[in-house]
């Protein structure tokens, strides 16, 4: 893992200059792609003039992460960047972890029309078509550092590399910082898409168990497109490694399991997109709640202009 150093909360002009410098310089080597704007004040492209009706969850006592597969974004082209834009200026959540970032041009285009928020996308890439993940940011409540991917030589358990950071997140005196991890695992309902999910798992937990035995920071939140259910069966779950170890590891998705309103992925009716977190994070999702964002219920041609996921939001009431 390399480095990028801590950030420090100065004049947004200064920082704006200081930090596009940085970017372009050394961010290319270091496997990670952040997105600045200029070196003058973010302008705040116009929305459409109908804005979607979306029902805002941010809270200012909690830290809200959502998780959200965008779907090959963006899949109708400017239509969707505009719609995905008002989404999240709407939804004024946190941090957002993505998945499916296929055109970066438009993602760039996205955090430019973003007044609050912030954003970076993994540097890996096998070929002409691919689908990266993310994170989208509100900049004055939460800083990343240390970013990276994990596990970039093993294609066959992680066909995209997990996207890895530190996030420290203050407001009001209170804060909380903890390591993020963005997944996007292999798709697929055959035995060997079982199989392939089953040892990014394993591998996942032992690196998650190293690095809690090994490291000051023990917080760790594993956030993205699971590709799977966690309530199958043993015998067809992906996920016992984690499931099995409840003293040290929750799913915070589980509850969802039991309300088939709730699902994420509406197209086969499945909850394939999860939040989990480690022990020494038990305690900030004291009091917390997770849910599905049936946002095809507020947007219409929501499926079919937006995504083919729903987010997952947890909230965590650190504030």
């Amino acid at each position: 893992m390399i480095s990028l150093g801590d950030r420090v909360r100065m004049d947004k002009e200064t920082k704006r200059c200081r930090t596009l410098l940085f970017r372009y310089l050394l961010i290319p080597l270091l496997g990670v792609n952040l997105l600045a704007n200029s070196c003058g004040r973010r302008e705040k492209k116009p929305l459409d003039e109908s804005p979607l009706a979306v029902t805002s969850r941010g809270e200012e006592e909690t830290l809200e992460i959502v998780t959200w597969n965008i779907e090959n974004f963006p899949l109708a082209g400017q239509t969707t960047v505009r719609e995905v834009q008002q989404i999240i200026e709407s939804l004024d959540v946190d941090l957002f972890a993505v998945q499916e970032v296929s055109d970066t041009v438009a993602f760039r285009q996205l955090l430019r029309g973003l007044e609050e928020y912030e954003g970076l996308y993994s540097n890996d890439d096998y070929g002409e078509w691919y689908q990266k993940t993310g994170v989208i940011y509100k900049e004055g409540l939460i800083s990343i550092e240390n970013v990276g991917q994990i596990f970039t030589n093993d294609s066959y358990a992680f066909p995209r590399p997990p996207l890895q950071m530190t996030v420290v997140a203050q407001n009001d005196g209170k804060m909380f910082d903890f390591r993020l991890i963005v997944i996007h695992l292999k798709a697929g309902a055959d035995s060997v898409d079982l199989r392939r999910r089953r040892e990014a798992a394993q591998k996942l937990k032992e690196y998650i168990d190293s690095q809690v035995a090994s490291s000051a920071e023990k917080d760790f939140v594993v956030a993205g497109d699971w590709n799977d259910r966690i309530d199958d069966p043993p015998d067809e779950n992906a996920f016992t490694v984690f499931i099995e170890d409840s003293l040290n590891y929750r799913f915070l998705t589980s509850p969802l399991t039991k309300d088939p309103h709730l699902t994420s992925y509406p197209r086969y009716s499945s909850l394939i997109d999860h939040i989990l977190i480690s022990r020494d994070a038990f305690d900030e999702y004291t009091g917390g709640k997770t849910t599905t964002l049936r946002l095809d219920d507020e947007i219409f041609n929501y499926l079919q202009q937006v995504s083919d996921h729903r987010p997952v939001m947890a909230k965590f009431p650190v504030f």
